[in-house]
C-alpha cells in the first residue's frame, strides 16, 4: 500500500523576501541616482600651484563637459577671485609652473607643449610645444623651470616607461 498523505497547498510567497526584493530595488535605484548626480555635478581640482615669492593661485580643474570629461586652466590671486582662462577639450595638463616672482604661469599641456599666461592680466602670451610630440619612443616633459627674467624655460626631457630623462631648454618670450 502506497503511503498517501495530504499535501498542503503552496504557501503564499514569504512577505520577507517580498521585503528583500523591494531593499534591493530601492538600494539600486539610490546608486543609479547617486552616481548619476556625481557625474552630473562633479568638478574635480587635479593640481594647483603657487608662485614662490609672490600672491596668486593656478590650478586645473576636472569636470563633465559633452560625452566625457574636460579639464579648464585657472588663475587668480586667490582661489575666491581666480578666473577660467582655457578649456583643454580632449587635452590634459600634466604640470603647472611658476616664474619664481609670479609674473608668469606655464602649464605643461599633453607632456610636450608648453602654454604660458601672464599672471596679473590673465592673458595666454604664447604656446610653445617643447618637444617634438611625435617622436618615437614617445617622450614627455617634467620639471619646468622658468629662468631668473621669464624669458625662458628648462626641464627634463623623458622617455615613457623607461629612465633616461635629458635636459632641455626652449625660449618662452
Amino acid at each position: 500500500m502506497p503511503a498517501q498523505r495530504t499535501v498542503p497547498p503552496p504557501r503564499p510567497a514569504d512577505a520577507r523576501i517580498k521585503a528583500a526584493w523591494l531593499l534591493a530595488i530601492v538600494a539600486a535605484a539610490v546608486a543609479v541616482a547617486y552616481l548619476a548626480g556625481k557625474r552630473a555635478g562633479a568638478v574635480q581640482e587635479l593640481m594647483s600651484a603657487a608662485p614662490a615669492e609672490a600672491r596668486g593661485i593656478a590650478f586645473v580643474r576636472k569636470q563633465p563637459c559633452g560625452p566625457g570629461w574636460c579639464e579648464t586652466l585657472w588663475l587668480g590671486t586667490t582661489r575666491e577671485d581666480a578666473v577660467q582662462v582655457a578649456s583643454l577639450g580632449a587635452e590634459r595638463c600634466e604640470e603647472i609652473a611658476w616664474a619664481k616672482d609670479g609674473y608668469r604661469v606655464g602649464f605643461v599641456i599633453d607632456g610636450y607643449r608648453l602654454r604660458v599666461f601672464d599672471a596679473k592680466s590673465r592673458q595666454e602670451l604664447k604656446q610653445v610645444d617643447l618637444i617634438d610630440p611625435d617622436v618615437s619612443p614617445p617622450r614627455f616633459v617634467r620639471g619646468v623651470t622658468f629662468s631668473q627674467n621669464g624669458a625662458a624655460v628648462t626641464f627634463d626631457e623623458c622617455p615613457r616607461g623607461r629612465s633616461g630623462c635629458k635636459s632641455g631648454m626652449a625660449a618662452v618670450r
